[in-house]
């Protein structure tokens, strides 16, 4: 039996629990024991706020931590804070997302219900797939990159560390997007974008900083 928490207390930290849970049910071999987070949630968790960071680090036993957080830069820091040798970061999938052929999914990353993914796709570590979110052929998605729900992307496209595409959202067929890349929500991204820049709207376009 594998004790499991998730970091994140939130509403995409109990979405995950959902997914956890779900599990459970299926017959996989967890047992939940709460909610780690930074921010004091014992009165609204009970028992199930596990305490901060701090207490992570000095849990005494082995752990299964997955950190519900869904922005990549963010997700990224809890990770590094994250010193305690007993913990592993847990892949968390949903019996109820969609698989097809040669998928390798990093450790650390959460696949929500109804994503679909085809073909030769790699997804790197600590990376979210939120739900219904498809990913097309040979695509690859860098360390803590985040799709959010509805959002797709085509064939052959290229996601750097921490790009964040936002729900609704459309990367056409062979494109790339640099580290720390924003695509805004319902926007459809027909041209490289670079790192560190936001673009927004239909065709998306670079927004002032």
């Amino acid at each position: 039996m594998t004790e499991i928490a998730i970091f994140g207390s939130g509403g995409f930290g109990r979405e995950v629990n959902l997914i956890v849970q779900q599990l459970i049910k299926k017959g996989y071999p967890y047992h939940f024991l709460g909610f780690f987070d930074d921010q004091n949630k014992s009165e609204e968790f009970g028992d199930l706020y596990l305490g901060n960071t701090e207490k992570l680090n000095n849990w005494e036993r082995p752990i299964s931590v997955a950190v519900a957080i869904g922005d990549g830069k963010t997700r990224k820091k809890v990770v590094q804070k994250i010193t305690n040798p007993k913990v592993e970061f847990s892949r968390v999938i949903s019996p109820y997302a969609i698989f097809n052929d040669l998928i390798h999914i990093g450790k650390g990353s959460i696949i929500c219900a109804g994503a679909n993914l085809t073909t030769n796709i790699k997804i790197g570590d600590y990376v979210v797939v939120n739900l219904n979110a498809t990913i097309g052929h040979d695509c690859q998605l860098g360390n803590y990159s985040s799709l959010m729900p509805a959002s797709n992307l085509a064939g052959d496209v290229k996601l750097g560390e921490c790009a964040f595409v936002g729900s609704g959202a459309n990367v056409l067929n062979g494109l790339g997007m640099g580290e720390n890349s924003v695509l805004g929500s319902g926007g459809v991204l027909t041209k490289n974008l670079e790192a560190n820049k936001t673009a927004i709207g239909i065709p998306a376009k670079i927004k002032d900083q």
